[in-house]
């Protein structure tokens, strides 16, 4: 994917370029960063780092964000989470001074609301991620059943818009007990305890999508232990790996199209 936005990127004659901004100094959050300024040149973009002091204030911030909207040379604005505890109060506040425009990771509640509408300028690319797992494994998506466990903005609520769009009965489970089984044809699993899903919560022929994300001593988990699960006929996008790297695509495909919107050239 990343050597076709190359090719279409030099064919358009267009450098997309990526601004990130980081506050502080989370090591998670720089490795994340790191990723996606890879990704970003790999396509033949350019990723611009505003990395902000620990202690910005939230005044500050939006300036730094209103900035970014007026400079033509940013075509894409991501603002990288979490966000220091001072600063989470206002988090929605800051997503929504990021210009719908720019906005490529689909989090300004702009694109979220106009997504319910069928009409967003970008999706959140774990919901695009997500969506392209399911296209990949699920024939027709009209008629079948969907379990989503979590509440994020990030994949749950715009994945259950793109899902009952296409005909899906979808239910949404905020949190799981450990206990209930989770019966659908697609269960996607981003709340949850390292390795608590196993293999009797499950149905035979299940797509199993693990978002979870837990650090323990033997190294990063998901929610499903995948060896238990192994036995079943079904699909499963697990974790370590999970749809990490196709998120990262799918930011590139919107980044990309971000420039050629603003270029006015043609996706």
């Amino acid at each position: 994917m990343r050597q076709d936005l190359y090719q279409q990127n030099q064919a358009r004659g267009v450098n997309p370029t990526l601004a990130i901004i980081l506050v502080g100094r989370q090591e998670d959050s720089q490795t994340y960063v790191n990723l996606k300024q890879k990704a970003a040149t790999d396509i033949g973009g350019i990723c611009r780092i505003v990395h902000l002091a620990e202690d910005v204030t939230g005044h500050q911030l939006l300036l730094e964000i209103e900035g970014l909207n007026r400079d033509q040379n940013v075509q894409g604005i991501i603002l990288q989470l979490p966000l220091p505890e001072h600063l989470e109060v206002m988090q929605d506040q800051f997503l929504q001074a990021i210009s719908p425009a720019k906005d490529v990771d689909g989090f300004n509640p702009i694109n979220r609301g106009l997504l319910i509408g069928g009409r967003p300028l970008f999706v959140s690319c774990a919901a695009l991620a997500a969506m392209e797992v399911i296209n990949r494994c699920v024939d027709d998506i009209a008629g079948r059943s969907a379990l989503l466990i979590g509440d994020s903005f990030d994949l749950v609520l715009p994945l259950t818009a793109l899902l009952v769009a296409r005909g899906c009965e979808v239910r949404v489970m905020p949190g799981w007990d450990g206990e209930q089984c989770l019966k659908a044809d697609i269960v996607v699993a981003e709340k949850g305890s390292a390795q608590s899903i196993k293999a009797r919560h499950l149905a035979s022929g299940t797509l199993l999508i693990d978002a979870g994300f837990h650090w323990t001593p033997e190294g990063i988990k998901g929610n499903v232990d995948n060896n238990d699960v192994s036995g079943l006929s079904g699909y499963l996008l697990p974790v370590p790996g999970g749809i990490g790297p196709l998120l990262i695509a799918k930011l590139m495909q919107n980044l990309s199209r971000a420039a050629w919107e603003q270029a006015d050239l043609k996706p």
